[in-house]
């Protein structure tokens, strides 16, 4: 089917604001809201066509994700498993035996796990729960022969996996090009982005192994956006006063970004 058949099937019932259009126009009857409303809160699965919602939902069932737990080894073990996001986010992470860095988030808008549904056999990246949530897990085989089955839902991932690269990208290039200060506010407006909250229950142990930092680099970068008015903390618990003049503070060198 030729591109321009695809399109209006994909993205004729997705506006931009997907949370925004769900919640205004939510399904008729109490048993269609039940089964529906977790899944069709995840940004990627409200972008496919009704019948592939459908589809999908068969194959999937809820899972709750508890902060910390890794979800992907880098030699993966057992049945590899697909995650569409729903309250939970998960870092990305680069680990080695002295190191780590996260070099993406993913929340609510998007899925983790699609290098086995795609034929990859080894994951470079180590998936880290960062905020605890649902999520509705899928095994990899289960989705791989659906999407063979209904080809139209790899637009939508493919636009997926474009964004994530942009992201990841911006990310790594921030290690090189940014002051502590600005990553420590990169990661804080999008961990609330992704979160949908601007009470974080972060502590600066969590955002030193997140930005491949010493705890002290943290403790004087969150002191600053502290004395600037624009996030105030308290035993592990941090809250976003702020949050225009945090991004402002987080973007000085990539205006056009949508972090």
């Amino acid at each position: 089917m030729a591109l321009e058949h695809i399109l209006p099937v994909l993205f004729k019932n997705a506006p931009t604001d997907w949370r925004a259009a769900f919640c205004a126009a939510p399904p008729k009857t109490p048993a269609i809201r039940v089964t529906l409303v977790t899944l069709l809160t995840n940004g990627l699965v409200f972008q496919l066509a009704k019948e592939d919602q459908s589809q999908l939902q068969k194959i999937c069932e809820p899972v709750q994700l508890v902060a910390g737990q890794v979800l992907c080894e880098p030699v993966q073990h057992g049945t590899p498993k697909v995650y569409f996001l729903d309250g939970a986010c998960v870092a990305l992470m680069v680990e080695n035996q002295n190191n780590k860095l996260a070099v993406g988030l993913v929340g609510s808008e998007g899925m983790i796990g699609l290098g086995a549904v795609l034929g990859s056999r080894h994951e470079n990246l180590r998936f880290r729960v960062q905020t605890s949530g649902t999520a509705w897990v899928s095994e990899s085989a289960d989705l791989a022969l659906l999407l063979h089955q209904r080809p139209g839902m790899l637009w939508v991932i493919s636009v997926h996996l474009w964004q994530l690269a942009e992201h990841v990208a911006t990310m790594s290039a921030s290690v090189q090009f940014d002051d502590i200060v600005t990553r420590l506010a990169y990661w804080l407006v999008l961990s609330a982005d992704r979160a949908h909250t601007q009470r974080l229950h972060l502590t600066h142990e969590h955002l030193a192994r997140m930005l491949g930092v010493r705890r002290v680099s943290i403790t004087l970068a969150a002191g600053s956006l502290k004395e600037q008015g624009l996030i105030a903390y308290q035993r592990g618990a941090l809250d976003i006063l702020d949050l225009p003049g945090l991004r402002k503070i987080a973007l000085p060198i990539r205006p056009e970004s949508t972090v």
